[in-house]
């Protein structure tokens, strides 16, 4: 007589992640023939899985195991819905964690989560458009390279020299991270007067001033670099894959450019948690699963990463083969968290940021002192 299989109830955000969730499970099912798989419909972003998870967790129908962006884990664990695992991670080098890998994931000394698939802001260029603007030397590492060589492309017929290619407000965060600057002070409010972000605000007025980067929405900056005619695109590196499958030109990544000492980049993408423990061990072995060696399977599918040091020495061949996609995995001594605004106006807040960065890429504004301080002002008030 066959045994009752348990079955574990697993939810995710984004349908193009599918691929690699179904590899995963007939993977892990071939091992552990006593437990099965079943997949919530994906939701289509973090913003909609969180808002599920908000409201299963009223009506007591939590799945086993859910994964979600690290940007929405304190929000989560404001209501109790991810479970301490802490306790399960005590052994995590031999699980395939360094030190840094559960900076994110921690809250109050307590592990919420395991990265499943990371990200960190690079630097995506056209080599042909490089070349033609007579580049011979090393790419950027600074950002007054980049903007010397957008400068360059710029003189090119057609062609415009470099986009930052924002979409919440994770690459401005960047720039003042990577600065040592701080999202939120110890009495919990902004403070742009402080240098590092004095010094962001003024970066962000210097793509318009003195890279002339184009007053047009990231949508359209990503079908020009697809088209060619984009020569540096600043965003996720996430979007490789993605990207290599849409373009007709060389294409090089870099790492972010302008790191300070002891500057750190907010690590994207997403984590899993185990949100009901009634299926405790079958949930935590899958959890285990995902995140060790199999994760390997992540750059594979996705443009994302692993940050398990086991898996990514499985992707020697793939790396070797693929060398633009080793250049997020080397920035992951710098991975630091994702900061949030606090309260129940973290949304409005990250939209206000993004609206005053915005003013000043597009031009609408050059004075980015009064821009700082009326996005600090502003984003003041929404915060408790």
């Amino acid at each position: 007589m066959a045994l009752a299989k348990t079955e574990l109830v697993v939810s995710y955000a984004y349908p193009w992640f599918k691929d690699l969730h179904e590899k995963l499970k007939e993977d892990f099912e071939k091992q552990n023939q006593d437990i099965k798989i079943k997949f919530l419909t994906p939701t289509q972003n973090y913003e909609d899985q969180s808002a599920r998870l908000l409201r299963e967790k009223i009506i007591n129908k939590l799945p086993d195991v859910s994964f979600n962006s690290y940007s929405y884990l304190a929000t989560l664990v404001n209501k109790n819905i991810p479970k301490d695992l802490t306790q399960n991670l005590i052994n995590k080098k031999e699980l395939g964690f360094n030190d840094n890998a559960f900076k994110a994931t921690t809250l109050e000394n307590k592990i919420y989560a395991i990265p499943f698939a990371s990200s960190l802001p690079v630097v995506y260029y056209n080599m042909d458009l490089v070349k033609q603007a007579k580049w011979n030397k090393e790419l950027p590492k600074t950002w007054e390279e980049i903007f010397d060589l957008a400068q360059k492309i710029n003189l090119l017929e057609g062609k415009n020299g470099v986009y930052f290619g924002e979409t919440d407000t994770w690459l401005i965060l960047a720039l003042s991270l990577q600065r040592g600057g701080k999202l939120i002070n110890e009495k919990g409010k902004v403070d742009f007067s402080q240098e590092a972000w004095q010094e962001t605000f003024k970066l962000l007025s210097d793509f318009h001033t003195l890279a002339k980067m184009p007053a047009i929405k990231r949508s359209e900056a990503i079908s020009a670099f697809y088209a060619g005619n984009l020569g540096i695109l600043i965003q996720t590196s996430a979007a490789l894959s993605q990207t290599e499958k849409s373009i007709n030109f060389p294409l090089k990544i870099s790492q972010f450019p302008g790191m300070k000492p002891g500057g750190e980049l907010p690590v994207g993408g997403s984590v899993v948690m185990l949100t009901n423990d009634k299926n405790k061990e079958a949930a935590l072995k899958y959890i285990h699963f995902v995140t060790g060696e199999a994760n390997a399977y992540v750059p594979q599918y996705t443009g994302y990463m692993t940050s398990n040091f086991l898996a990514n020495a499985k992707l020697q061949d793939f790396y070797d083969k693929n060398y633009n996609h080793t250049i997020a995995p080397s920035q992951i001594n710098l991975m630091g968290d994702w900061p949030s605004f606090p309260g129940d106006n973290a949304l409005k807040a990250t939209n206000t940021l993004w609206n005053y960065a915005q003013k000043l890429l597009m031009g609408i504004s050059i004075n980015y002192r009064d821009i700082a301080q009326e996005a600090q002002e502003e984003i003041n008030l929404l915060l408790p």
